[in-house]
C-alpha cells in the first residue's frame, strides 16, 4: 500500500532520534511527520506486523508490514522508540529518506525460586518517499537487555550465611549511539553494555552456596569484562552490522 508521507529534514549527520507517543499510543518523529506501532492483533492478542502513519498528510493510509519475527506466548515484540536516519546519497531522490527502525524481541523463563527475561535489538532498513514506504532487511541482531533473579537460600543456615540476600540477581543493559563516521552506506554506530550483579562477588557459572557475605558485600557491583563498548561498521559484503572486535562471553547474563 502507498503511504503518503510528510519526511523531515534530513539530519547532516547520522543521529538516532528519540521518537515521541502521540494521543493514540503511537511512537512518531518529533515533528509528527512518521508514526510507527507494532500493534496486538485483536483477536488472537499476537502482535507481528509494523503499522506506519503519518499524521499530517492529506489523506494518509496507513501502511502495514509482516515482520520477520513471531509476537506470540514464546516471545513479545515491542518498537525499539527510537529512528536512526541514514544520511541522503547523492544519487538519492530528493524527498527520499532512509532510517534504520527497530524491534525489540523478548523471551522469559520461570524456574523454582527465580526465574529471568531476555531481549534482543534487531534494526532493520525502511525507506520512504512522500508517496510509499518499505520494509527492508535487517542489518543487525545484538543483546539488548535482561534481568535474572536465582533463589541461593535453601535452609536457615543459608539466610544467616548471607544476610538475608536469598537471591542472586544478574542484569545487563545495552544502549546505541552514533559513532564518528566512517563514510559506509549505514552511519557507524556505538555499543555500549553495562553488566551488574547483586550481591556482590557472585556468579552465575559457580557454586554460590557456601559463600559468606559481608555487609559491604549487599549492594550492586558491575561487571568490567562485560561492561564495554564497541563500534559497530556496515559490512555491505555481508549486509549487516559488525563490531570491531569481538564481545566477550556474557551470556551469564544474557541467557534467561
Amino acid at each position: 500500500m502507498l503511504l503518503p508521507l510528510l519526511i523531515a529534514a534530513a539530519a547532516p549527520d547520522p543521529v538516532v532520534i528519540a521518537l515521541v507517543a502521540d494521543e493514540a499510543g503511537r511512537q512518531c518523529l518529533p515533528d509528527r511527520s512518521l508514526c510507527l506501532e507494532i500493534p496486538l492483533d485483536a483477536e488472537s492478542g499476537e502482535s507481528g506486523h509494523l503499522r506506519l502513519s503519518a499524521p499530517g498528510a492529506e489523506s494518509a493510509a496507513d501502511s502495514s508490514f509482516a515482520l520477520p519475527y513471531a509476537g506470540d506466548d514464546g516471545q513479545s515484540l515491542a518498537l525499539w522508540p527510537h529512528l536512526i536516519a541514514v544520511p541522503p546519497y547523492a544519487e538519492a531522490a530528493p524527498d527520499a529518506r532512509q532510517y534504520l527502525m527497530g524491534v525489540v524481541t523478548g523471551t522469559s523463563t520461570m524456574y523454582s525460586g527465580g526465574g529471568g527475561n531476555g531481549s534482543r535489538l534487531h534494526l532493520l532498513r525502511l525507506d520512504t518517499t512522500p508517496t510509499s514506504t518499505r520494509l527492508g532487511d535487517e542489518v543487525l541482531d545484538v543483546v539488548w537487555d535482561s534481568s535474572l533473579m536465582i533463589r541461593a537460600c535453601f535452609s536457615e543456615a543459608d539466610m544467616k550465611d548471607r544476610r538475608e540476600a536469598c537471591h542472586d540477581e544478574y542484569g545487563f543493559t545495552a544502549s546505541l549511539t552514533a559513532a564518528p563516521s566512517d563514510g559506509a552506506e549505514l552511519p557507524a554506530l556505538t555499543y555500549r553494555a553495562a553488566a551488574s550483579t547483586y550481591p556482590r562477588g557472585v556468579r552465575r557459572s559457580a557454586d554460590n552456596g557456601a559463600l559468606k557475605l559481608a555487609p559491604a558485600d549487599l549492594v550492586r557491583a558491575p561487571d568490567p569484562e562485560c561492561s564495554y563498548a564497541r563500534v559497530l561498521h556496515y559490512n555491505p559484503a555481508t549486509a549487516r552490522y559488525e563490531m570491531d572486535r569481538p564481545a566477550p562471553d556474557c551470556s551469564d547474563y544474557t541467557t534467561p
